[in-house]
């Protein structure tokens, strides 16, 4: 327990380190009509719990020693973030380095290979699935990302989750490295909280879906695994589904699907309870579908999938009531988020 102690105080520190940076070169998160916040706030502080994760994992794990296409696929998402949040990247830019960060992982043998049912699928439609789960995740983690704190206590709910997985599977390794992400988000979160002193920015949203994508695979694409394909849906049912709601909304809209808007969950719910009870709706519900997950995997694949469906059904009901008053379209000429 002293060594995840020790990962916390890391992130704190590393955190304060990149508020202090943030400020002398003015790299904020600006206030704008999108935005919740009204203030400018500095806006890279997820560099301060990354350093942190990678720190604590080189010394109680051999994560990166062991799997090298996956270090290579994370350092590559660390770097578009960081781009993303100096030069604010075009997604169709966004897209590129996703791609390879995804193609690393399903070279590296934890490609999307089967979606249960016991059906093997074909290298070519693993390789497209794959690619197509890794970018909707990574980017499903940024789109969620637009409350104090919000996206902070979702993970560290979501990695506590994989956590329990890894233990019963026996997977210490994989267990540790989750334990560290948890310790050093917990870090991040005195600084995250609101009202929040820094943003963990899209170098540190992109790469929590990164890693939430990269575990997902770990869990269930084994063949020794005993964890079902759809657990992990289940368990990002947030972002997930949010995402999957929020680009039918701009279907039906007429709007274009890469640009960001004021329609996601957290927006609509935020303006009818404001900040601090959206946070706690979201969090409940995230540990609504974690204890669904980790109390019935072990049922009949049809029924999860079942669930599931409910899992999107339910969060679009959440969604739905006067959602189209309050979105608004920033243009044309912004990217997305």
């Amino acid at each position: 327990m002293i060594n995840f102690l020790i990962v916390f105080l890391l992130s704190i520190v590393f955190t304060l380190l990149m508020i202090k940076i943030s400020k002398k070169y003015g790299i904020y998160d600006y206030p704008n009509s999108r935005k919740i916040h009204k203030d400018p706030i500095p806006r890279i502080g997820g560099v301060g719990f990354l350093i942190s994760i990678f720190i604590s994992a080189v010394f109680l794990t051999d994560i990166f020693e062991k799997f090298t296409l996956f270090t290579i696929a994370m350092l590559i998402i660390i770097f578009e973030g960081l781009l993303d949040d100096l030069i604010n990247l075009h997604f169709s830019q966004k897209f590129i380095f996703e791609f390879f960060s995804a193609s690393f992982i399903f070279l590296s043998g934890f490609g999307v290979k089967t979606i249960g049912f016991d059906i093997i699928l074909h290298p070519a439609i693993s390789f497209i699935i794959t690619i197509i789960g890794f970018v909707g995740v990574i980017n499903a983690f940024n789109m969620i990302d637009g409350l104090d704190g919000l996206l902070t206590i979702l993970s560290i709910i979501i990695f506590l989750t994989f956590s329990y997985f890894f233990y019963i599977l026996n997977n210490f390794e994989l267990l540790k490295f989750s334990l560290c992400i948890v310790f050093s988000l917990l870090g991040f979160l005195v600084f995250n909280f609101p009202n929040a002193k820094t943003f963990m920015g899209d170098v540190g949203a992109l790469s929590l879906g990164f890693l939430s994508a990269s575990f997902s695979v770990f869990l269930t694409q084994s063949k020794s695994s005993m964890v079902p394909p759809i657990i992990p849906v289940i368990i990002l049912s947030i972002p997930i589904f949010d995402t999957i709601w929020t680009i039918i909304r701009r279907i039906l809209n007429n709007y274009p699907v890469f640009y960001s808007d004021k329609r996601h969950l957290h927006h609509i719910l935020y303006s009818k309870f404001g900040k601090i009870k959206t946070i706690i709706i979201l969090s409940a519900l995230q540990l609504f579908f974690s204890t669904i997950s980790i109390l019935f995997y072990k049922l009949n694949e049809i029924y999860l999938w079942i669930i599931a469906l409910f899992c999107f059904i339910f969060l679009g009901v959440l969604g739905y009531e006067k959602s189209y008053h309050i979105w608004f379209w920033r243009g044309r000429n912004t990217s997305s988020r």
